[in-house]
């Protein structure tokens, strides 16, 4: 069980990185002209970042209640 634990915690940090690491990668795609469409990139990057950052919520959620 504290196996368990300890991966849905680091699942939970490397989801959230990741989250973040979405962000800037949309941030710096659309600060150079690359000639992908502006809307088409933040709706889909923004899309990728609030899953990911659910998925990382979820799993520290999991990680507090499977200590109960």
């Amino acid at each position: 069980m504290i196996i368990d634990k300890e991966i849905c915690k680091e699942a939970a940090k490397y989801s959230l990185d990741l989250s973040k690491l979405i962000f800037g990668g949309i941030i710096l795609a659309g600060l150079m002209n690359f000639g992908i469409n502006q809307i088409v990139l933040f709706v889909f990057g923004l899309l990728a970042v609030i899953v990911t950052a659910f998925v990382g919520f979820g799993f520290i959620k999991l990680s507090k209640s499977k200590g109960k």
